[in-house]
């Protein structure tokens, strides 16, 4: 993770002083950026042997400088259906892999990804026109992850899987993440667009919270996990000028 976030700190000072020669004498606006988005992930390591493809939804508060410095943070919600480890609960099934209930069938069960991440972030945003507020966006975010596989069953007819129970096949995981984001985004002055989007990559060490039933143990060791993804979102901008005016900039 070091390596990687040096690398791309390294990317972000070369590119700004490609461009210190070419800045514009007038000054970026400054002023909070509220965004809304949504990145399709890929999960790897770990996270990648029991999950597939998840989506994210995010919400951000970033206040960009005259400078186009931008800080703030971020929340995300994790969540996803694509299961690869189907073998979860194979020590409480029948051969065909199917958990009976009280009632002697078999009740549907269904398994889904749920998770969140919260991280403080910081970046530089490089204007390629005469448009200030716009250009090549590199940020860098750190913080806190967790995820678990929510299993539902009828609780009155499986109480294998309910309770307490339910808390050993559930792969409670949570640790530290790193966030580099490299992309683009347009805040338009004579209209009301204001987006964003590029290429995400987290990574994250993290580590079972729960005994796990699947391996009759709990992992206190921390292990390594990532996701790839492509982001794109909408942002409301309130700028201040130089000049002290105030520009709204609604969608």
């Amino acid at each position: 993770m070091n390596k990687l976030a040096g690398y791309f700190l390294l990317t972000v000072l070369l590119f700004s002083s490609l461009r210190g020669e070419a800045q514009h004498k007038d000054t970026a606006a400054s002023g909070f950026l509220f965004e809304l988005s949504y990145a399709g992930q890929l999960p790897g390591g770990d996270l990648g042997k029991l999950f597939g493809f998840n989506s994210n939804v995010q919400g951000g508060v970033h206040f960009k400088t005259h400078s186009n410095w931008i800080f703030g943070g971020e929340f995300s919600y994790i969540f996803g259906n694509y299961l690869r480890n189907t073998g979860i609960l194979d020590s409480i099934a029948t051969n065909n892999g199917n958990v009976i209930a009280n009632d002697g069938n078999y009740p549907g069960v269904s398994y889904f990804e749920k998770g969140f991440d919260i991280q403080l972030s910081a970046g530089k945003l490089f204007p390629v026109s005469k448009n200030l507020n716009s250009g090549i966006l590199f940020m860098l975010s750190a913080g806190y992850i967790q995820y678990h596989l929510d299993i539902e069953a009828p609780s009155d007819w499986t109480p294998q899987i309910s309770g307490d129970y339910l808390q050993g096949y559930e792969h409670l995981t949570a640790g530290v993440c790193l966030t580099e984001f490299m992309g683009y985004q347009y805040i338009s002055k004579k209209s009301f667009i204001a987006v964003f989007g590029g290429f995400e990559f987290t990574e994250a060490m993290m580590k079972s919270l729960q005994y796990d039933f699947e391996t009759n143990s709990k992992n206190p060791n921390y292990r390594y996990n990532m996701l790839s993804s492509i982001r794109v979102g909408w942002i409301l901008p309130i700028l201040q000028e130089n000049t002290k005016t105030v520009k709204f900039y609604t969608h």
